[in-house]
């Protein structure tokens, strides 16, 4: 069984000399992947009524381990094996089928009790900003999206109501708005990376939604986040509706006319669009403020507008 151990939530502080040693166990038995132990250092401390951000995640990890559970398997089937895999080949040298760890399942009621944990730890300590990326973390995980997406929206809500200052974050340090956006970010590209663009079949649909349901939630509070305006334009570029798309795009230019990300996007529309002299002109802005890499790409599609006479 594999273990999986969210390592972002163990880095808790710690209050009390007796519950740094039951924390320091129970990492321990997490190390040794020693479920009896682990359960039996928590009972112990039980017995002493805590209430530190630490004995509520030490509980949120020992039932996140114990709800996922991976087992070897042979299959066909390269999509069936969740990790690196051993390709198995047949006389004639054709791939006949791979060796690796199958995909997690879950085990749902203990899913439960790690949620019923994370939660009551956020009940003590609303502001331990670790214990709720954790809880949002582990949604994806077992894939309750619906959840993962409420869970993400009602932290935005609550951390747009408070101070930076109040959020804590063991080893980061203050959490400011930008980095709170860019961890925003990343649970939104984990609905993109849940999304087959070229299918767009109905859960795809309901996976770009949420993304962009997060993103609308972001600009109610924030509306000139660039992030999340430059969400909102993937959301409606994958709709196939390219106004919309501009339109986003054009509010995250005022927020950085230098960002080439954005310019390159624009200019990408306006190619869409059929409106060849507003690509050119997005082009010409990437070439005078990006990198490199980014004026290759520039020049490369100037080129092309020229050979087609565009």
């Amino acid at each position: 069984m594999k273990r999986f151990l969210l390592s972002l939530l163990l880095a808790s502080l710690l209050y009390t000399a007796g519950a740094q040693d039951y924390h320091l166990q129970f990492s321990q038995a997490i190390e040794n992947g020693d479920s009896v132990a682990q359960r039996t250092t928590l009972q112990e401390w039980a017995k002493f009524n805590p209430t530190g951000a630490d004995y509520y995640i030490d509980w949120f990890n020992y039932y996140v381990n114990q709800s996922l559970s991976q087992t070897i398997i042979l299959t066909a089937d390269e999509s069936e094996v969740a990790s690196e895999s051993l390709s198995l080949t047949d006389s004639t040298g054709d791939i006949a089928g791979f060796l690796g760890m199958g995909i997690p399942t879950v085990e749902a009621h203990k899913a439960d009790s790690a949620l019923m944990w994370i939660d009551k730890g956020l009940k003590q300590h609303p502001y331990r900003l670790d214990m709720w990326m954790g809880r949002t973390h582990f949604l994806g995980m077992v894939m309750r999206w619906d959840d993962f997406e409420q869970s993400i929206e009602e932290l935005i809500d609550r951390y747009a109501a408070s101070k930076p200052k109040q959020w804590t974050y063991p080893g980061v340090g203050l959490f400011d708005r930008d980095l709170f956006s860019q961890a925003v970010l990343e649970y939104q590209r984990t609905l993109i990376e849940e999304t087959d663009m070229s299918a767009m079949e109905q859960s795809d649909s309901l996976m770009l939604q949420r993304m962009a349901n997060i993103a609308q939630r972001m600009l109610k509070h924030y509306p000139k986040d660039i992030y999340q305006l430059n969400m909102m334009a993937v959301y409606y570029n994958a709709l196939g509706n390219n106004q919309e798309c501009l339109r986003y795009l054009l509010k995250a230019e005022k927020q950085d006319r230098r960002d080439c990300t954005v310019l390159s996007n624009i200019a990408n529309i306006y190619h869409n669009l059929g409106n060849y002299k507003q690509e050119r002109k997005y082009l010409k802005k990437v070439l005078k403020y990006g990198d490199e890499e980014e004026q290759e790409y520039a020049r490369y599609f100037l080129q092309s507008l020229d050979e087609q006479g565009l």
